[in-house]
């Protein structure tokens, strides 16, 4: 049985992925505890927002846009994807 309750220390992975078709950045984070047990995060929409932040499906990734400071992105031209979300079965 898992005695861990998970509250003491962790370890936070941080990807800073820059994509190329899009020419935007995005940051992935995962967090685990000290045990090896993988965080889930809660609450963001499933997928890929290239202007806001989703998780994978899986719920153990954060992505979240990001750009350096001073480079704010201008809004994308109509014609280029700009992410996609995952809806599961009863999402409206």
């Amino acid at each position: 049985m898992d005695e861990c309750k998970h509250n003491k220390a962790h370890k936070a992975t941080v990807a800073v992925n820059y994509l190329e078709d899009s020419g935007r950045f995005v940051a992935d984070i995962r967090i685990e505890c000290e045990c090896g047990r993988p965080f889930q995060f809660i609450g963001l929409p499933l997928g890929l927002d290239l202007n806001g932040a989703s998780m994978a499906v899986d719920g153990q990734e954060a992505r979240l846009a990001i750009a350096p400071v001073g480079t704010i992105p201008q809004p994308l031209d109509k014609h280029l994807l700009a992410g996609f979300r995952v809806r599961g079965p009863g999402d409206h």
